[in-house]
């Protein structure tokens, strides 16, 4: 049994009716570290699936701290567009890179805009594993979400902000998942 298991359930446009002009996926995830469960499908939460994806592709090769008050989350809840900013609805934990293992631990999911109320910890929660399983989860999980944007229409854009900054960020995300795939 994998004591960190990653997945996309369901993935869809936002404004379902006009995909074209939805500029992030969402949908649901399984996030389950040891025993816990973190977040499922079918318990009423949607995800930033593409602004998450490209978060978890971030921290590979870097670390990144646990801190829902100051920084975005690693799984975002996606209402702050291709930014990925504005909304302090996520899930964070800690990653740390040692020789050829990463350490995951202070996870906390925040469920609503108020993070003093809705943030719920995971004390305790820890769990070691091989940069090589850590990658492979992030990586599956970065696949799943371009295979679907691959197959959706060819996007519109309002104003030439939003056509750069979702090219910078499918630059970005193409980058990082190119590199992890051969190495």
């Amino acid at each position: 049994m994998k004591q960190f298991k990653l997945k996309i359930m369901k993935q869809f446009w936002h404004c379902s009716d006009i995909p074209e002009e939805d500029l992030c996926s969402h949908g649901e995830i399984s996030l389950h570290v040891n025993d816990t469960i973190i977040t499922q499908s079918g318990v009423g939460e949607e995800w930033g699936i593409s602004e998450s994806a490209l978060a978890l592709l971030r921290t590979i090769d870097n670390d990144y701290d646990s801190d829902p008050v100051n920084e975005e989350g690693l799984i975002l809840h996606g209402c702050g567009a291709i930014l990925m900013t504005g909304c302090p609805i996520s899930i964070h934990w800690t990653v740390k890179h040692c020789d050829d293992h990463v350490f995951l631990s202070d996870f906390v999911k925040v469920t609503t805009t108020n993070q003093e109320s809705g943030s719920i910890y995971y004390p305790g929660l820890k769990v070691k594993l091989s940069k090589t399983e850590y990658k492979d989860q992030v990586v599956q999980f970065a696949i799943q979400a371009k295979n679907f944007y691959k197959s959706s229409k060819e996007k519109q854009f309002f104003d030439d902000f939003d056509r750069e900054m979702y090219d910078d960020f499918w630059r970005e995300y193409n980058a990082l998942l190119e590199r992890n795939l051969l190495s």
